[in-house]
Formats: structure tokens, sequence, C-alpha cells
């Protein structure tokens, strides 16, 4: 049976080859980050496209995006052709420490839905498992990889596991990237945290700006914040 295609007002996303599925948190990368002041975006491990394309209806920006996964960048390029900026979306089959050896670009904001099973049971599909897990693409390896390609006053975004927060910034900070923003993500309000997205810039910050988003009540239906923030992509919002 062939997956169908993901249903969004302006667009659709196919990812019935791409190693990474359309997710929850990928759409939660794609709808909170701040796009202001942004002429060039790099979505690193951009499976089916999803992030790159929410932030292209969202902005002006030109956007590159890379996956290791050569069937999920085939899933992109159709999705980025079929959708109203494709003049402004590239998909680009490489993994992010080869671009940063073939590319002299720098990115005004970089954005990542990045590997986040470390020393767990791999998938016996081999593309899923190199999207789920950090051997291919560690934490430090990825924040080596931004330090080469942001603008000096450039902004990262990532999304992880709550969990994972304190080992990620300590890593941050080797490469000299400061957390400016943090937005904790709550599945219930009857639930734990259970992911973060994370704003760096190399400018060190007096205050950490911080907000939470709960994405369901108790009763499962969706919170109006969370409806609020994803309303211009789902029909049903």
């Amino acid at each position: 049976m062939t997956r169908k295609d993901f249903r969004f007002k302006q667009f659709n996303i196919s990812d019935e080859n791409s190693a990474m599925k359309v997710g929850t948190d990928a759409v939660l990368l794609g709808a909170s980050v701040d796009v202001s002041e942004t002429n060039n975006i790099l979505d690193v491990g951009t499976g089916s496209g999803i992030v790159a394309t929410m932030l292209a209806q969202r902005s002006k920006a030109n956007i590159d995006a890379i996956d290791i996964d050569k069937a999920s960048i085939e899933d992109a390029q159709n999705n980025f052709h079929n959708c109203p900026w494709k003049n402004r979306l590239t998909a680009i089959h490489s993994s992010l420490q080869e671009y940063v050896k073939i590319t002299s670009k720098k990115y005004d904001l970089i954005v990542s839905n990045p590997p986040f099973f470390s020393n767990s049971l791999k998938s016996l599909i081999y593309a899923r498992s190199l999207s789920k897990h950090d051997e291919e693409l560690t934490h430090k390896e990825l924040l080596s990889g931004v330090k080469k390609l942001i603008n000096s006053d450039g902004r990262f975004n990532v999304i992880l596991p709550f969990s994972q927060i304190t080992n990620f910034k300590e890593n941050a900070l080797i490469e000299n990237f400061y957390c400016s923003k943090q937005l904790i993500i709550y599945p219930k309000y009857s639930k734990p945290a259970n992911r973060i997205i994370l704003e760096f810039s190399q400018e060190r910050q007096k205050y950490l700006s911080e907000a939470k988003l709960t994405i369901r009540n108790n009763d499962n239906s969706f919170t109006k914040e969370y409806t609020d923030l994803t309303r211009e992509f789902y029909f049903n919002f």
C-alpha cells in the first residue's frame, strides 16, 4: 500500500521513501523557529524536507537542505518541486561532515532535527537507523559542522529529547555556542516534558529566554497554544 501524502494548507509532503517520517518534532521545529532577518537557511538532516518547506512558507530566505540518505533527498527534491517556493529550496545529498568540505556558504540560520538514540537497539532497516542513531552524526560533529557554516551573528536551532539538554549545552560551549532561547515541550499537562527546542548564538546572552508549550489537553484534544502555533499549516486548525 502506498503511503498517503501529508497535506498541509499550502503544500503536501510525501515521505514514502524517506528514512525519517513526518512527525510532531519536525512540525514543532518548523513552526517555532525565529526566521526574522534571515536571507539563507540550512536544514541539516532534512529527511522529506518538511522543516525546510515550513521555513520557506514562513520566510523569504533561500534554503539548502542536506541529508545523508539518498532516498530521503529524492523525496525532498520532489516535495520542493511541487511546493510554491521551489525556486528558494535546494535538496543536497550529503552528510554534514562532507558538506563543510565542499561549500563556501555561510548561513544566517541553521536548523536540525538530529539523530538522538545513543547506544540503543538499531532498526533492522539501515536507512531508518541512520536517521535515528547518532553514530553517523554525533552531537559534537553536528555542532562542529554548524560552527563552520554559520555567520558570526547567525542562529542555530535544534530539537532534542528533554533528557539531552545538559549534555548538548556542554558540547555547544566547546564550540562557543551560547543558549539564548529554549522552548520546553510537554506532550500533555499531566505528563513531564519530553522535548526541547534550543536556540544558540555565538554571542553570550545576559538572559535566557524560556517558554513552555503543551501539545495536548488531558482529554487528548490539542491545546490552544499548539493550535495557534501550527494554524498556518494544519487544515483542521
